[in-house]
């Protein structure tokens, strides 16, 4: 019951900051048409030499009428960007998250038809492919923001190796890891606020501070998520018997995949929360603490 209501309460709490940010944009919407948004996005991923072309780029689409041929001079201009050398920080960051997520989900593809899974299996593939793909679009916007990148990443690693030392490296501590009350502490509010505090500390902002730890919360989700199908395809139904029993084996291995869906949504829901949360706080008191 609590983690359905903290389901329930997320959606509001960002709804009502970025209400507190922006009043007129949230709800009069966007003024610029997709393809000059697409294009600003990947000008954002740019390495710095790059930047004159992508300026160039954003003036050329200017000229350009018809919402068609915008969007397709935008759709190659971001191509381009995410492929010309030298590649920025952001740009490879926004690569390895989306080399981890393919790779995640093929392992649960392969699983769904080695073990003859059927419709269900496919569904649950197309569930949490959305979930991903959601993920990479909010990293690509955060990895574009200056500073965020590399603290980002490496909150996300920070998150993911602290679990795996809490639950055990091997397939069948994943697949029976059940974490006692200071270990889902140490998980769910010690990690998470380090990230968060370290992020402020780090950019000296805490806007920078609540993007750190956004961006390591879907770090961390694609990591763990990934690791957590590597446990499954290794194990398949084998290993210690879940804890309802009476499982077929096809039975088991798509409870188990479920489970890892469940653990991508609440681990990343959790980290951002607390993290964001944590950042706030931090900025506050070193506020304070510049003007006492």
């Amino acid at each position: 019951m609590p983690l359905f209501f903290v389901f329930l309460i997320a959606p509001a709490a960002v709804a009502v900051a970025l209400y507190r940010r922006n009043p007129r944009r949230l709800l009069d919407g966007p003024t610029e048409d997709a393809p000059l948004r697409l294009l600003r996005w990947a000008v954002g991923l740019l390495a710095p030499p790059r930047a004159e072309w992508g300026q160039a780029m954003l003036g050329e689409l200017g000229h350009l009428d018809g919402r068609r041929r915008r969007l397709r001079f935008a759709l190659g201009c971001t191509g381009a960007a995410l492929v010309m050398p030298p590649w920025g920080r952001a740009a490879a960051a926004l690569w390895a998250a989306v080399a981890i997520t393919v790779a995640g989900l093929a392992v649960h593809a392969g699983l769904v038809v080695d073990f003859g899974l059927g419709a269900g299996g496919w569904i649950a593939l197309a569930v949490v492919g959305v979930i991903c793909a959601g993920f990479l679009l909010g990293a690509s916007a955060l990895l574009r923001r200056p500073g965020v990148a590399l603290p980002g990443v490496l909150g996300g690693v920070f998150a993911t190796v602290v679990a795996l030392l809490l639950s055990g490296f091997t397939a069948v501590d994943q697949v029976t890891f059940v974490p006692t009350s200071w270990r889902r502490g140490v998980i769910v509010l010690a990690v998470p606020a380090v990230i968060g505090v370290a992020g402020t500390l780090w950019r000296r902002s805490p806007a920078a501070g609540r993007r750190v730890a956004r961006l390591a919360a879907l770090t961390a989700g694609l990591l763990q998520l990934l690791y957590a199908n590597v446990a499954v395809a290794i194990l398949g139904a084998g290993g210690p018997p879940d804890a309802d029993g009476g499982f077929t084996v096809r039975g088991t291995v798509s409870d188990r995949l479920a489970n890892n869906i469940v653990h991508l949504a609440v681990t990343t829901l959790i980290i951002a929360l607390v993290g964001w949360a944590a950042a706030a706080l931090a900025g506050r008191l070193t506020r304070r603490a510049r003007e006492v």
